[in-house]
């Protein structure tokens, strides 16, 4: 979906020109003599939209131009180069839209323009957003202010279904209320997550509110009740994430009465010990307690140090934890002890944690291709976790001169090795990109390596190159006519390769004509092998990353081959 959100209305078309150099004169834009003209209307009415805010965006020229719609929902684009143009619009409490989208939050059809052509049909239908609302209840049924409400949706990551925040968080107002719009259509869990809690807090009986306005003490909670604390609520009203039920939400629909009353749970007691690798106790660590990938919708963290003798101790409410110790300076400096934990009421206690060296290996970055590359130095690998326990624990140091690199502070875990290079203002950024990586003679490019102290790289070889893949081709009809209400997917054929952002998997929506075409020059370039490539109807959003769907597409997909440097046609036919 292309947005053009915050560009005033009253912005007339433009030109966006970048400068050569940084700092160095403005570069024209290129110009032609073709036009596009269109309306943006509303999805459900048909109404014209006026002052609704209009991008334009050549996909091979790089034009990219803004304006707004008049009193009558029209815009018009002029002086434009032969091109395929992405066009998309957006206008509050509407959600954006790319023309020829068949759905909310979708992409769109490029829209072919030949030299000195003038297109005049474009429409672009923005939908409503879709809102829910509700009230949030504390335990004695009295509207709660200031509880923080989320809406997640479950998708797939890297191979489990995961739990992600949408639309951000708001927080109920002074009579419980509160309301979340702009939503696309889809199936959401609503969620309550109190702010801030007083360990000491309980609920009064009228007798205990009587007793105080006479004078008498606030009563100290019992034993049980100060082991309870608030939890996340989920819709219906469960504290249980397996035990809550997604709303369903259609395109505009204002659903009301989600109401919630937030529950008290009894939290338990983690307590354990660190030590060194030679078995001494650790004072000074610290120890972060973090919800395992995979079992919450709530990334819930938090980190503590080691006390006296190296004891720890910390309270959690139901749920699976990752415990992480690091050690801190000096010897034991980098160094980790790695625990997982189920809390399930009971007190956790005796958990023994030992220190052991950070998991490290060196790397090379070498270069094959046709033109000259900048020096080598100076870039940083990127090494990403597929897993929540070691996000962020990756430390990677610059290359040098020659290339050679240090990947520090690694925990057990799954990552993905390698990354689009970066010359800085040099054509070099855009038509270098990752050709392959080599862990010991293997070769794992986009591909996830396990990394643990059992099984640690010997030797790793990121190679940079500037030859590239291109696959185009034509979507027709029975009839041979170009259509364009279709996606199209490339994705490969080892399943390995179906990882949530893998540059692998590709969609793309044909253009008016019903050409398409995926890959290129750049950091972006799909990568040489076997592929499946099919024209679907339509595909969710990141749906087209979920393991189970691309499974469902391979036996209605076309396999083919993309040798290295190959410029290949392959055109579909929808019978």
């Amino acid at each position: 979906m292309v947005a053009a959100a915050s560009i005033s209305a009253q912005v007339p078309q433009r030109d966006t020109r970048k400068p050569a150099v940084p700092g160095g004169p403005v570069a024209p834009a290129p110009t032609g003599t073709g036009t596009i003209t269109g309306e943006v209307v509303a999805d459900a009415t048909g109404a014209k939209l006026r002052l609704a805010h209009v991008v334009l965006i050549g996909a091979i020229s790089g034009v990219l131009k803004v304006t707004a719609t008049d009193a009558a929902g029209r815009f018009t684009f002029t002086n434009l180069p032969v091109d395929r143009y992405t066009i998309g619009a957006s206008k509050l409490p509407y959600l954006g839209a790319v023309a020829g989208a068949r759905r909310p939050v979708r992409p769109g059809s490029p829209v072919a323009l030949a030299e000195g052509a003038r297109i005049d049909n474009v429409t672009i239908r923005l939908p409503m957003g879709a809102a829910v609302s509700g009230v949030i209840y504390d335990e004695q049924g009295t509207p709660a202010p200031g509880v923080a409400v989320s809406l997640q949706q479950r998708k797939v990551q890297n191979g489990e279904r995961v739990v992600a925040g949408v639309g951000g968080v708001v927080t109920t107002d002074d009579r419980g209320a509160y309301r979340v719009y702009g939503l696309a259509p889809g199936e959401y869990l609503v969620v309550a997550m109190p702010l801030r809690q007083n360990p000491n807090a309980r609920a009064l009986t009228d007798a205990d509110v009587d007793s105080m306005l006479k004078g008498g003490a606030a009563p100290a909670p019992t034993p049980d009740e100060a082991n309870m604390t608030l939890a996340p609520v989920y819709f219906p009203g469960t504290t249980r994430l397996s035990d809550a039920q997604p709303v369903l939400i259609a395109t505009g629909e204002d659903r009301q009465n989600l109401d919630l009353r937030l529950e008290r749970v009894r939290t338990s007691r983690i307590e354990g010990t660190v030590a060194t690798s030679d078995g001494q106790p650790l004072q000074g660590a610290s120890i972060q307690l973090g919800t395992t990938a995979g079992t919450s919708p709530l990334q819930v963290a938090s980190t503590i140090r080691v006390g006296p003798e190296g004891r720890f101790g910390m309270t959690a409410a139901p749920g699976s934890y990752t415990l992480i110790a690091r050690g801190g300076v000096g010897a034991q400096n980098g160094q980790f002890a790695f625990a997982v934990v189920d809390v399930s009421g009971m007190d956790v206690s005796n958990v023994q944690m030992t220190l052991q060296p950070p998991l490290s290996f060196e790397g090379r970055l070498t270069a094959a291709g046709t033109t000259t590359l900048p020096a080598l130095g100076g870039h940083r690998m990127q090494v990403r976790s597929l897993s929540r326990a070691s996000d962020g624990a990756a430390q990677v140091t610059a290359t040098t001169p020659t290339g050679e690199f240090t990947v520090t502070g690694l925990v057990p875990g799954r990552y993905v090795i390698g990354n689009a290079p970066f010359f800085g203002a040099s054509t070099a950024s855009v038509t270098w990109g990752l050709e392959s990586v080599m862990v010991d003679g293997q070769d794992v490019t986009d591909l996830p390596v396990t990394i643990s102290p059992e099984a640690m790289p010997k030797e790793v070889v990121v190679t940079l190159g500037d030859r590239w893949q291109e696959l185009s081709g034509r979507v027709s009809d029975a009839a041979g006519n170009g259509v364009s209400d279709y996606t199209v997917m490339v994705f490969p054929v080892n399943p390995e390769y179906w990882l949530f952002g893998s540059r692998r998997i590709v969609t793309t929506q044909p253009g008016t004509d019903g050409r398409f075409s995926v890959g290129g020059p750049g950091p972006a370039l799909l990568p040489a092998g076997n592929y499946y490539l099919a024209a679907v109807t339509d595909v969710s959003k990141d749906e087209q990353y979920d393991p189970a769907f691309l499974q469902s597409l391979v036996a209605a997909s076309l396999r083919i081959a993309l040798a290295p440097g190959e410029k290949r046609t392959q055109n579909l036919a929808i019978r």
